[in-house]
């Protein structure tokens, strides 16, 4: 048993009928894997995995009175038959009928009595392929440990010999409400002595920090507020119907883009969802003149903490350059605005919000979480944004019994003003662009990923004007 950390726990406290703190990795296996699948080998290899995996053991028990952040459990009463399920895709098994199954899953929360995720078998994908989709709750794993998650869950080492189906790690039994609250408030008491002197030593570099930053561009573009954005059919109160959907596009087209615009590949991925949401707004006739608001993850982990499961990210306001119709002036402006959110960020380290939920009691978040829903409810007309990330996948191929994974995608959740949610995965040559959004939001997604797709071209075609141009 242990303590969940503040950021953790908020993904806990936002839980709510309308919005899922739950994420999705979907893995489509190739050929030769698929052909040796079957659900009880499936979880032979999840259990073989267990011991190397806690996060999959983890049981999240909340504290009587909320006096402190719950606790993680090994749950004693592990059961993969519960957790390990299978669904045929509808004939004829293609990418609209896969994204309608992976949408229906995604809608409907996980047991709060149980370790927080399902592994989803979806048999029948084009024809005899099979689509493993792991819905997992934030709480556990930010992206940065959600991929050292799945490269545990799909390494290469073969369980073949494993004929029968081992017996889950031992769990723990679950504490009394006494002990949660004897414990809760020890290190209710104790909190302030082990995190405030960090936060205070950081606090006074802060202003040194802020001159350096100034020096170097500042941080001035970072206007974007819930209140001085221009509406978007992309905000208001959530439904609890959800959407899906994915484009791949050629990695290696993606680094000439890079290469002939002098970018990065994280500019690139602003720039391309800048593009789609230009085009999405454009469709539905609610294109502003205006910058948009977006919602940029950062990561804020030490060097001591990146083998550590959990979360340490923080959140930016973007003004999104989606008023821009040129698209190579939009990529260079919102490549400029993702660098100042990532200035703020390391002016700010060690005192972001993230930092100080670290000791701040549970009913800081859980107020601040209740004034940002009235607000939304009361102002249902406030902007609404996309939430965007871009996190590097894993290097090599994922391997499951039988052969390898044939293509990887993740995407994060939704929060109260960002009716979708674009993630980019990279993977075996791909950019993955994942799609999740509310339906009531966002009711034709599948026309945002073709957008997206439409702006990754139009960025390509630039990018070999502007080589040729260089050439000549």
């Amino acid at each position: 048993m242990h303590r969940m950390s503040g950021c953790d726990a908020v993904y806990i406290y936002d839980e709510r009928p309308h919005e899922f703190q739950h994420t999705l990795k979907v893995a489509i296996w190739s050929p030769p894997a698929s052909a040796r699948y079957s659900l009880e080998q499936t979880r032979r290899l999840v259990a073989a995995r267990l011991a190397a995996l806690p996060p999959l053991r983890w049981r999240a028990v909340r504290v009587p009175l909320d006096l402190h952040h719950p606790v993680w459990v090994d749950d004693p009463e592990l059961d993969l038959e519960r957790h390990v399920k299978r669904l045929a895709i509808p004939a004829p098994g293609g990418h609209r009928e896969l994204c309608e199954v992976i949408s229906e899953i995604t809608s409907h929360p996980l047991d709060p009595d149980r370790p927080l995720w399902e592994l989803w078998m979806l048999e029948g994908y084009r024809g005899d392929r099979v689509v493993a989709v792991l819905k997992m709750s934030h709480a556990l794993a930010d992206g940065v440990a959600s991929r050292r998650l799945i490269e545990g869950l799909y390494a290469e080492e073969s369980v073949d010999s494993v004929s029968a189906l081992p017996a889950p790690p031992c769990g723990e039994r679950l504490p009394s409400k006494w002990t949660l609250l004897r414990d809760g408030l020890r290190d209710r008491l104790c909190d302030p002595f082990v995190y405030l002197p960090s936060l205070l030593r950081a606090l006074r570099k802060l202003p040194r920090r802020a001159r350096e930053a100034r020096r170097r561009g500042g941080v001035g573009g970072l206007r974007a507020t819930v209140f001085g954005s221009p509406p978007t059919p992309l905000g208001g109160p959530l439904s609890s119907r959800r959407t899906f959907e994915f484009a791949t596009l050629p990695l290696d087209e993606a680094k000439a883009i890079r290469r002939a615009l002098g970018c990065t590949i994280n500019d690139l991925v602003m720039g391309l969802a800048a593009g789609a949401t230009r085009r999405y707004l454009r469709s539905r006739g609610a294109l502003p003149g205006l910058p948009t608001l977006a919602i940029m993850p950062v990561s804020i982990r030490d060097d001591d903490e990146r083998d550590a499961w959990g979360n340490r990210i923080t959140m930016r306001l973007m003004d999104f350059p989606t008023h821009i119709e040129d698209p190579v002036e939009r990529l260079r402006a919102a490549a400029r605005i993702a660098a100042e959110a990532k200035r703020d960020v390391a002016v700010h380290r060690g005192t972001n919000l993230e930092d100080w939920l670290r000791w701040l009691p549970p009913s800081v978040p859980k107020l601040l979480s209740r004034m940002a829903r009235l607000v939304v409810r009361v102002r249902p007309e406030l902007p609404g944004g996309v939430c965007v990330s871009n996190v590097r996948g894993p290097e090599s191929l994922l391997h499951t019994i039988g052969g390898p994974v044939e293509n990887f995608v993740s995407v994060g959740h939704m929060k109260f003003m960002a009716g979708l949610n674009m993630t980019v995965w990279s993977y075996a040559g791909n950019l993955n662009v994942g799609l999740y959004g509310c339906a009531e939001a966002v009711p034709d997604l599948w026309r945002f990923a073709e957008f997206a797709v439409e702006a990754f071209e139009e960025l390509s075609k630039a990018a070999a004007h502007e080589a040729a141009r260089i050439a000549a």
